[in-house]
Formats: structure tokens, C-alpha cells, sequence
């Protein structure tokens, strides 16, 4: 039995620690939990969160894009280290980001060799941020520079896709390996109610700023020249109430759920909508998305923009459509003429793929090829 620190700075990660716990659990390890006393979600101290053993103490921060976020993670790792040193654990199993833990990780892994570090890679900042044109500077690049030096001192470096293994040029590294999101949850019983008449979409998550709110406007404002068109929106964000205003403009209708948890409620969404949009800003680093893994549980065929492998997913399985701006005209008139019989094999192939490739099984079955 070894003794196992699972250390992640964000509530958004709870899905994959939960997941991790459960695999060590399992294994007979104790495991313990580090996560942060501040949510990053909702930007608010917390007492209590379901799964986490240590709070740390953080400093709060109100904008994502500031220096204050940048000290008050890099005090946090700090942290971090120094209740490692009390833990004294066997392994170490740390998610990134934060990118200043993957710097105090590695020391503590220099100052104590024997303990086996893993790093999880699960978000790439600054890349993944539509700020392209500033990643030169000199704050980003001492950013960057705080993960890529230290991930090598890792005994293995897991990343949740293999695009990510590319932006880092590692690609050809046999010490890193890919990582894909999973999920507990098995597709629940649903009723097909899509029709030939009309189209149903659904958005799930955020609406925020790395979302392409032009791009989703464009393509349904032509989809809404040859069906009536609907959009479903299942979540909120700052960017919501400008989508919803841009696509009244085009008078495409809006039905807003607001935020669902419960996959019963979702599938029933779910069930009204002929796809669902997977649709980021270009400049956004990212292969698969959280929100891809609910579509293809609720067996909602893609609408994708983003790249690698999630686009190999969608050409390799017919699970939805692959689109940019130069190909958008093509694609809505495949969508708003494909015959209901072909819609539901895609959505069968969602349903399909996503119990072979993003089960809990899977993402086990990974952990124990590395040897973890």
C-alpha cells in the first residue's frame, strides 16, 4: 500500500480527482487530496468541498487574466509543497494547471527522489486563452516557462489530449502519454424526438469569451434559411445574453434551460436536438472538450471546430460534422437534408464511442498500462 497526494488547485478538476481517488482507492493506497480554499468557478472562498481532504489557503482574485491570479496560484503551490512535506507521501499524482505546481512538485521531487511524481496535464495556459497575439511577451512566456521546464522531472506526464502533447513538442516523448476525460455515467434511456420539419441544437456549458459567438451566429442564421432552426441552451456564462440578442436578430428561436445537472434532465434535452455544437474560438488550444463527453453520452451528434482529436473522432466514427468558415455552406446543407435514418446511426456511433473510449474503464485501463 503506498501512500498517494492527489494535488489539484481548481474545483473545474474535481471530475478527474474523483476518477483518480476511485483508481487508488481500489488499488489499496490511502490517498489524500490537496485542493485550494478559493473556487476559481464562482470566485469565492470555500469551507468545504465534497472529495478534498486539505483546503489551502489562497488568495482570492476576480479576474482570470490578472497578476493577482498569477500570485495568488504561485503562493498557493508554495503551499502546497510545504503540506506535501508534512504528508510524506509515496506518489505524488498532481494536476496542471497550475502552472507554479509543477515547479514546486518538481523540487520536492529533487529534494526527495524516491517519491514517484506524475503530472496530469488537463489545460495549457496560456495557450488555450484567445490571447495569441500577447503570448510573446514576457509575463506569458515566464508563465509557459514555469510548467515546461518542470514537467521532465516527472516519472510520467499524462495529458487529456494528444494535441497537447504536440504544443508542448513532445509528441515523440514515450514519458508522455494521453489521458482522455471519463466518465462514470452510462447513457440513460432516451426517446428520439427529432423531426425532418425542423432542426434542434443544443449548446452545453459556459458561454464565455473563448466561445465563437459569431461563428455559432453565422452558421444557424444560414441553417435557419432552409429549416426553422432552435437553439437550446443548457448553462450560462458573461457571453449568453449576447448570443441569445445576435440570434434574435436572425430570428432563430432560443430556449434557455439555464444551468442542468441531472443527466435525466439533460437527456431530456437532449432527446429534442438533431446536434450539438462543439464550437471554440480558433485561437483557443484544445482537442477534446468536457462538454463532448456529455453530447456523446446523450448520444447528440457534433457540430466541431475544434482540432486533432477531436476532429479525428468525429471523420473516424460519423459522429457529427467537422466545420470552419470555409466549408460552413456545405455543411448546413448536409445537415438541413440528411434523412432521420442517418441521423440516428450517428447518434447510435455517439452513444457507441463513448462507452469504448470514455467510460471510467478506459481511463483505469491507462493508468495501469503507465504502471501506476
Amino acid at each position: 500500500m503506498s501512500k498517494v497526494a492527489i494535488v489539484c488547485a481548481f474545483d473545474t478538476y474535481f471530475d478527474r480527482v474523483r476518477m483518480l481517488r476511485t483508481y487508488f482507492k481500489h488499488k489499496g493506497d490511502e490517498v489524500i487530496v490537496l485542493t485550494s480554499d478559493f473556487s476559481h468557478r464562482e470566485k469565492q472562498k470555500i469551507q468545504y468541498y465534497p472529495g478534498a481532504d486539505h483546503l489551502i489557503p489562497a488568495h482570492p482574485y476576480t479576474k482570470n487574466l490578472s497578476v493577482h491570479r498569477l500570485y495568488s496560484h504561485y503562493m498557493l503551490a508554495k503551499k502546497m509543497k510545504a503540506k506535501i512535506e508534512e504528508i510524506k507521501p509515496d506518489v505524488i499524482y498532481c494536476l496542471v494547471p497550475a502552472n507554479s505546481l509543477t515547479k514546486m512538485m518538481a523540487l520536492y521531487k529533487k529534494e526527495h527522489p524516491e517519491v514517484r511524481l506524475y503530472f496530469d496535464v488537463i489545460d495549457l495556459w496560456p495557450e488555450t486563452m484567445p490571447i495569441n497575439k500577447y503570448l510573446s511577451l514576457p509575463p506569458f512566456r515566464i508563465w509557459r516557462k514555469l510548467r515546461d521546464k518542470y514537467l521532465p522531472a516527472a516519472d510520467r506526464v499524462f495529458t487529456e489530449c494528444a494535441l497537447y502533447q504536440d504544443v508542448l513538442d513532445q509528441k515523440d516523448n514515450h514519458q508522455f502519454e494521453t489521458l482522455y476525460w471519463a466518465r462514470k455515467e452510462l447513457p440513460c434511456s432516451f426517446a428520439d424526438l427529432i423531426s425532418e420539419e425542423e432542426l434542434h441544437f443544443v449548446y452545453l456549458g459556459s458561454i464565455n469569451h473563448i466561445i465563437d459567438i459569431d461563428f455559432i451566429t453565422e452558421f444557424l442564421r444560414k441553417c435557419n434559411e432552409h429549416k426553422a432552426c432552435t437553439l437550446h441552451i443548457i448553462g450560462g456564462g458573461e457571453s449568453k445574453d449576447l448570443l441569445i440578442s445576435k440570434l434574435k436578430e436572425c430570428h432563430v428561436a432560443v430556449i434557455d434551460h439555464n444551468k442542468i445537472f441531472e443527466q435525466e434532465k439533460k437527456q431530456a434535452v437532449f432527446d429534442q436536438c438533431n446536434y450539438a455544437l462543439n464550437v471554440m474560438k480558433e485561437s483557443v488550444v484544445v482537442g477534446l472538450t468536457m462538454k463532448s463527453l456529455d453530447y456523446l453520452c446523450g448520444g447528440v451528434p457534433m457540430i466541431n471546430t475544434i482540432p486533432a482529436d477531436t476532429a479525428e473522432l468525429v471523420d473516424e466514427y460519423n459522429i457529427g460534422f467537422n466545420i470552419d468558415r470555409e466549408t460552413m455552406d456545405e455543411v448546413v446543407e448536409k445537415i438541413c437534408s440528411m434523412p432521420l435514418e442517418e441521423q440516428f446511426a450517428q447518434r447510435e456511433n455517439c452513444r457507441k464511442l463513448y462507452k469504448t473510449k470514455f467510460r471510467d474503464s478506459s481511463f483505469e485501463e491507462t493508468l495501469k498500462s503507465a504502471g501506476i
